[in-house]
């Protein structure tokens, strides 16, 4: 009796264990992601309150607003470089399209810096992003 259970925890038990813990970490299904990390050149610390949004957006259409494809809020624990990770669904990428990334961080209703030129991007390919921000007047 004490061989079958020894032979349950080695062939049984135990490879279930190793299986579970060797499996990554799920997110939504088929979700892709771009990292990257958001600065600004000047030399301002951020208030605790401060608040960093990323925008993933469809920016083909030049008179028509942007549409957005995800969005992410990070409330920094510290000063810049801010890293960020923002996911998005692949299957709302459109062929021929033009996309890019938009930044800004707000203070509550208060904007103290944004990005001011066109990030672009292709978001099937990913790789590091960095988004410098400018501050707002």
């Amino acid at each position: 009796m004490l061989d079958r259970v020894a032979e349950f925890f080695i062939f049984g038990l135990v490879p279930l264990v190793v299986g579970v813990l060797a499996v990554p970490e799920v997110t939504k299904a088929g979700e892709k992601t771009i990292a990257g990390e958001v600065t600004y050149r000047e030399r301002i610390a951020l208030p605790l309150d401060a608040v960093l949004v990323v925008e993933l957006a469809d920016v083909s259409l030049a008179d028509a607003p942007a549409t957005v494809i995800a969005k992410r809020r990070i409330a920094p624990t510290g000063q810049v470089p801010i890293r960020f990770d923002i996911g998005f669904d692949p299957k709302a990428i459109q062929k021929g399209r033009t996309y890019a990334l938009r930044a800004r961080i707000t203070v509550g209703e208060r904007l103290m810096f944004i990005t001011d030129t066109s990030h672009r991007v292709d978001p099937l390919v990913g790789g590091h992003q960095g988004i410098v921000l400018k501050r707002a007047g």
